[in-house]
């Protein structure tokens, strides 16, 4: 397993964890647009409260599963 390193933006050291967070919130747009487009949103009782249980799950599963 090798060690992750910072990433360098212009002399600034970002963290790995933060190109997950980006990459979970794109995830979680894809999933909004295709349960909006399937009409799924009456589902949910709570759909911003939805949306953030959502967005924790995929970002738990980036950070375990590509590690």
């Amino acid at each position: 397993m090798r060690a992750q390193t910072d990433i360098d933006l212009g002399g600034v050291l970002v963290d790995p964890f933060v190109r997950y967070l980006f990459l979970a919130l794109v995830i979680l747009l894809a999933v909004r647009f295709a349960v909006g487009r399937l009409g799924l949103r009456w589902m949910f009782a709570n759909p911003p409260l939805a949306e953030a249980a959502i967005y924790v799950c995929i970002l738990g599963s980036l950070v375990v599963f590509w590690n």
